[in-house]
């Protein structure tokens, strides 16, 4: 086989073994890599209704098709697993370098089972070692990373810290000194294996069908994507995410004040500027990019913060947005040394600052008191936070509560979940829908709920849709404020990202779009894939993601968008003014798009025979 191994690794840590399974090419034909890959296997492998922190939960670790042949791009990996966070298929998308060193490992995927009784970590190379972690166990992510990187120079890690250990719902794995695979609660999934860190080091490389046609097509590529031709890529190298920073508190994209604030009231213009993306950029030492990206969006920093020294990777918008507008927190200080505590131990930042805006809020109630924490969590004090943070990564008293994540804490502290701002378990990113009225649709309809990049037109409406690859569709502009018509269009980019996740390409990618994903696979691997074929095998990666819910027995009503989300009570002032989202329109048009049914969530019987899903209907 070209472009793939035909292999996945099995590891079960409660048998202490490990092995190779060989895999027909028809299933990567099928599924791809990253997570379609991960999809078919879990969902073969995997019974319904086990505890997600239980022994038989499995969690796969699964590069990009693309990762290690240099495409430009799609250098990212996925980990897949049963969310504990959510109880539905759980998922999570990372940077760094990890995928292609997980690729160079000679296998398409690698799958962990089991619990090991004492702490451990995977170590593979030429052969897959299980090793002693009892001295890394209770040390945080950056720690125990830097002791791997040391012992095994030229290795790539993925690590947890103790969140993770501690099973905290809104703990993330580390890779990169501080990329993280931060969502659905994946973190615990390795802390109840007793698993403290994979440790790769690669030494094979996939057969390339056609070397001279993939260099050729990358190199097209490179030339779109240059910062130094292109606005878009200017723009991403210089700011990366953080750029539009003050914008956002301002215009309503980002949260304010537990989703009940309005940015140009409450947070106002002062604080906005104090952390833009200008300020930010001041900080910088170095540009970063992750494997196989010419554009490099991230930087490292250097900043003596008055609560200690930052050397790490550059503040991100969801870190931005979590620990700032959300928590009418305008102290750049504590928000970059927040986020950079987020990394080192371990935390999914979007999680983190959302349990800290519903603390605040209960502190303001006075549900949580100054006795049950040490100290006074008052709105917009950046002191607070970095404490708060601390008290969590503690775990002693509520922080164990907190820990949980906000749909949890709201039933302990037996408050109205209006406060709890979150999908089914996930809590929400740093995009408020009222803004982008389609992310409503993806944060209730996607399998991985409360999730802003699982794909749709959120980020295109009102403006132009590009597709992501070619396909002979014409996208007509959509009114923003419509909630009608955009069910199509909607599932046709929900169902490209399954076929751009799978790959391994960045969501940035977008700006370059369309890609020839299509030639680039044929020249990979050999195959005769159309871009027609291409976006009905999104379809069918996102129809298992889909089952795989339904499985568990859970069905679209569970599903649902918080007030505060929806606009119930509309801002009575503000750029958002009047403004409540028809969710249940958007996410009706986006179900009969993809033919599912909106009381069970089933797909059609014509839509499973179509795309060849009849096996996993039991």
């Amino acid at each position: 086989m070209k472009g793939i191994f035909g292999n996945i690794l099995e590891i079960d840590l409660s048998a202490g073994k490990s092995n190779e399974k060989e895999l027909d090419e028809d299933v990567y034909k099928d599924f791809l890599g990253g997570y379609g890959l991960g999809v078919w296997y879990i969902y073969k492998n995997l019974k319904s209704g086990i505890d997600p922190l239980g022994p038989e939960n499995i969690i796969g670790f699964i590069p990009g098709l693309f990762n290690g042949v240099n495409v430009p791009m799609a250098g990212r990996s996925m980990a897949s697993s049963k969310s504990p966070l959510t109880g539905t298929w759980g998922d999570s998308n990372v940077g760094g370098f990890i995928g292609p060193e997980l690729k160079r490992t000679g296998h398409d995927g690698i799958f962990i089972k089991g619990t090991s009784k004492e702490p451990i970590y995977i170590y593979i190379e030429k052969n897959v070692e299980i090793l002693d972690a009892k001295d890394l166990w209770g040390k945080n992510a950056l720690e125990t990373e830097n002791e791997l990187r040391a012992k095994y120079p030229g290795s790539q890690v993925l690590s947890i810290g103790k969140p993770g250990e501690n099973l905290s719902l809104i703990s993330a794995i580390i890779n990169d000194r501080g990329r993280a695979l931060g969502r659905s609660g994946i973190g615990a999934v390795m802390g109840s294996k007793k698993l403290k860190a994979i440790v790769v080091k690669g030494t094979k490389n996939v057969e390339i069908h056609d070397k001279q046609r993939l260099r050729e097509i990358s190199n097209k590529m490179l030339e779109k994507m240059n910062p130094s031709k292109n606005r878009a890529a200017t723009w991403w190298h210089k700011y990366g995410t953080i750029g539009g920073n003050e914008q956002s508190h301002i215009s309503g994209d980002t949260p304010i004040k537990n989703w009940k604030g309005i940015g140009i009231r409450d947070f106002g213009i002062e604080k906005a500027r104090a952390i833009s993306g200008e300020k930010v950029i001041k900080d910088n030492v170095r540009s970063y990019g992750c494997a196989q990206c010419p554009v490099a969006c991230g930087a490292i920093i250097k900043r003596e913060t008055r609560f200690g020294l930052v050397e790490g990777h550059r503040l991100e918008y969801e870190g931005g947005g979590m620990l700032g507008g959300l928590l009418l927190n305008g102290d750049l200080d504590s928000i970059i040394y927040g986020f950079e505590l987020a990394n080192r131990y371990g935390y999914d930042v979007i999680s983190l600052g959302e349990v800290i805006a519903f603390s605040m809020e209960l502190y303001e109630m006075g549900k949580i008191k100054k006795d049950d924490l040490g100290f006074e969590l008052n709105w917009g004090n950046g002191d607070s936070v970095i404490k708060m943070i601390e008290f969590l990564h503690k775990n002693d008293g509520i922080a164990r509560i907190l820990n949980q994540g906000v749909m949890r804490a709201a039933r302990f502290f037996n408050v109205n979940e209006e406060i709890a701002i979150h999908v089914h378990g996930q809590e929400l990113p740093a995009h408020d829908p009222k803004y982008l009225p389609s992310l409503a649709t993806t944060y209730v309809s996607d399998p991985t709920p409360g999730r802003h990049t699982a794909g749709g037109i959120g980020f295109s409406e009102g403006g132009k849709i590009t597709p992501i690859f070619p396909i002979d569709v014409e996208f007509e502009k959509i009114e923003k404020y419509s909630y009608s018509g955009k069910g199509k269009a909607h599932a046709i980019i929900s169902n490209q990202t399954q076929v751009q996740n799978s790959l391994g390409f960045c969501i940035f990618s977008d700006s370059f779009s369309p890609l020839p994903y299509a030639e680039l696979i044929n020249a990979l691997t050999g195959w005769e894939i159309t871009n027609n074929d291409l976006l009905r095998t999104g379809e069918r990666i996102q129809n298992l993601r889909h089952l795989f819910n339904i499985r568990e027995g859970i069905k679209p009503k569970d599903f649902s968008l918080p007030k505060r989300a929806q606009g119930i009570p509309p801002h009575e002032e503000g750029p958002l003014k009047g403004i409540t989202i028809d969710v249940d329109s958007l996410v009706k048009d986006y179900y009969n798009a993809m033919e599912w049914d909106m009381n069970t969530g089933m797909p059609s019987k014509k839509k499973i025979k179509e795309l060849g899903l009849e096996e996993f209907i039991t």
